[in-house]
């Protein structure tokens, strides 16, 4: 019996078998590289996800505090319409605590400002370690203004 050589035709489908055989372990090689940086990037943006809601939750507690105290009539009734808007806005928000909220208001008699200071260090969403993150305390500030010039 005589061997029988391929013909032209088998040739590129040989080299192609071959070639798959070849290739059949670089997805794992292709994960094992890719997978560490797509995890970095999920937890990236759950972890910014998570400071930007704080952020965005204590600016707009800032403003309702400060569009409440309008209503007041002197210094020490805005201050008290500020502080109860912000203690309702707190709680309904659900993400922040108030325990670890700083309140400071400022009313010179044409403006009032509310400056608020959040603590978020002990926040779940912000202890993951592996992007950095900007400040763990975020302050936000509102101004309105009381008389007209």
């Amino acid at each position: 019996m005589c061997s029988r050589s391929p013909s032209l035709a088998e040739k590129p489908l040989r080299a192609g078998l071959r070639l798959w055989r070849e290739r059949r372990g670089a997805a794992a090689i292709e994960m094992a590289f890719s997978l560490p940086i797509l995890l970095m990037l999920i937890c990236g943006i759950v972890t910014y996800g998570g400071w930007f809601l704080c952020a965005n939750s204590v600016q707009q507690a800032a403003n309702e505090a400060a569009r409440a105290a309008v209503g007041g009539l002197d210094p020490n009734e805005r201050a008290a319409l500020a502080r109860t808007a912000l203690d309702a806005n707190l709680r309904k928000t659900g993400t922040l605590k108030p325990e670890r909220m700083d309140t400071l208001i400022d009313d010179d008699g044409r403006t009032l400002t509310v400056h608020l200071s959040y603590d978020a260090s002990n926040d779940p969403l912000l202890s993951i370690k592996l992007v950095p993150l900007p400040s763990k305390v975020i302050e936000r500030s509102s101004t309105v203004t009381l008389t007209a010039p």
